[in-house]
Formats: C-alpha cells, structure tokens, sequence
C-alpha cells in the first residue's frame, strides 16, 4: 500500500480541539499519517508581510505538539510535521517524530537541511520551484552530510495548480534520474491529481486535509476533506489490486481457461475415410483440441484414414501424413 499523509498544515489556524478533530477524522478515512507545520510566525515571514497574522494563528507550542502526537499514535497513525527552523526541529525531535517533511521553499536550504541530516531520520523532501540541477545537488549534499533516506516529492507550488501544469509525468522520470523513491504532494482540488499520481508510481501520497472546504484561509480551499480523503484511500487501493505485479504473467488466474476457450479443429460435417479434406469441411470453435488453428494450412489436401462424425474433433494420427496431388 502506498503511504498517504494527511496534510493539516496550519488548516487548524490554532484551535487545539479542531486539530484532534481533524486527526481523527483523518485515521478514520484511512491515512497512514497526519502531517502539522512546526514553526513561528516570525520564522517564516516578517511581521509586516500580509499573511504573518494568518501563519501566527497556527503557532504550536511543544506541549500542544505532544498532545496531538498522543492522539495521533492512539489513532494508529503517524504524526509527522514540516520544520521551518532549528528551533522547530528541536521541537519534533522532543516530540519523537519519526521522519521530517521537508516543505519546497527549503527543497535547497542546506542551513535547514544540515540540522535535520543531524538526526539521521527519513526525508520527505519536496521539490516545488525547483528545478533537476537543484534537486540533484540537494541530494549530494544529503548524502556527503550523510543524512537519513531521503524520498522525493514532486509538488508544483501553485495554490491552486492547474491540470496542465501538474506534470506529473515527471515522476516516474525523477525515480529512473536519481535513484531515490518518489512521491507527489498535491495542491490540485480533489483527488484526481492524486490518484494520477498514484498510477505513475508515486509511492507516497501527500494532500492537505481539512473538515470543510468551504472554509475561508489557510489551505482549506484546495484540500480534501474526510469523504473525498476515504474515496481516496480505497481508489489508490484498488489501483494497487489492479497494479499487480510482475510474477503475474507467470500465474494468471484466468490460464486455466485456456483449453476452454481457445479454438480446436473439428469436422464442419461427417467425413468419411479416404476423404481428401478440404477448407469447407474444417471448423474452427471452442474448446481446444489437439490441432490448433495454425494447422489448418497443414490439413488442407491431405486424406483421412478413418471416419470422423459431424462436430468431432481431428486428430493428427486421423490423418496421412501427405497432401494429395
């Protein structure tokens, strides 16, 4: 199954009892983990930036971190969170968070990324705005520093994206150019993209959740909610049903019908021995016999050494072994 992460972001705009209500209603449609942003408003932007008071609201302090990590593990489900600062991950790492996501603004931010190698965790690294040179030094300075493993996101930084700019072609290209796993973390309204994604490889699944799409702010607008997060969750797993694998061509279910529905070569009418058979007298049905359509060629002009009844299947030894002149 592929991991899917449950995006909150800040879509909690600080309300603690909301943030538990979104992770719970995020287990229950089926993620894998649920995902918060770590971080100071002043971290981010300066305070006389437009958004400074909509990304304050969504400040966490380290208790509140643990408590929805509690939940989140009660829910059997990961919690997981993007830092945007040492402060932040010295934060997570109190939290015990498991692997850090790293947003695409920082996809290049070696000052970051040098105090998250430090702890050796798995990186979901997007890679927003940047392009393959960049991303390919990221993941050489990744890997001098010795880092943990990293898995690529491709994400287009647009809110909302555009069906034609998704390019999500690109991912299964990315896995074959660096090596590294990859996955896709949307910002396109509803599931399409996702599932798109999903069926060109990408072995992890990132969308922003929220209870209400309505809801004016933050990510709300081109996030999934509970419902559409379920259907989700079941249609990526019946791609991975449908998906298979390659040993399935040496075990296919439906081999064992072969015999019953390819065609034989049977007598289009009575025959009788010393017939001289021709193309009339050879039909050509199911189930299977001991010739094959390919001998009908073979059969034409050559006599029977035996009487075949209407509809009986023609054996070989039935039949000489010359065609007549």
């Amino acid at each position: 199954m592929k991991k899917i992460i449950a995006e909150i972001g800040f879509n909690h705009e600080g309300d603690l009892k909301l943030a538990i209500e979104m992770i719970k209603a995020a287990a229950k449609a089926g993620a894998n983990a649920i995902k918060f942003q770590t971080y100071r408003a002043a971290d981010l932007a300066l305070p006389s930036a437009s958004h400074y008071q909509a990304i304050k609201r969504g400040e966490m302090s380290l208790e509140q971190h643990m408590e929805l990590a509690k939940i989140a593990h009660g829910c059997g489900i990961e919690f997981l969170s993007t830092p945007f600062s040492p402060w932040a991950i010295d934060i997570l790492e109190k939290v015990g968070v498991l692997a850090y996501k790293i947003a695409s603004m920082d996809c290049t931010n070696k000052h970051l990324l040098g105090f998250i190698a430090e702890t050796k965790k798995p990186i979901y690294l997007s890679t927003g705005m940047a392009t393959l040179t960049e991303i390919s030094e990221t993941l050489y300075y990744l890997s001098e520093v010795k880092s943990g493993p990293v898995s690529l996101l491709h994400c287009m930084s647009l809110y909302p994206a555009e069906a034609k700019d998704l390019n999500l072609s690109i991912i299964p290209y990315m896995k074959e150019l660096f090596g590294v796993p990859v996955g896709y973390s949307d910002h396109y309204p509803g599931i399409k993209a996702c599932l798109a994604a999903a069926m060109l490889g990408a072995e992890v699944i990132e969308t922003h959740f929220t209870l209400d799409i309505t809801k004016e702010g933050a990510d709300h607008y081109h996030s999934v909610d509970a419902e559409m997060l379920r259907q989700l969750v079941t249609e990526i797993d019946l791609f991975q049903q449908m998906k298979g694998t390659k040993q399935g061509c040496y075990n296919r279910p439906d081999r064992k019908y072969a015999t019953q529905y390819r065609r034989g070569v049977f007598a289009a009418k009575s025959l009788k021995k010393g017939d001289t058979l021709r193309k009339e007298d050879l039909l050509l049905c199911r189930p299977t016999s001991q010739l094959k359509p390919e001998d009908l060629k073979w059969l034409e002009g050559r006599m029977i050494k035996q009487d075949i009844e209407e509809f009986q299947a023609i054996d070989r030894d039935a039949v000489e072994n010359y065609a007549s002149l």
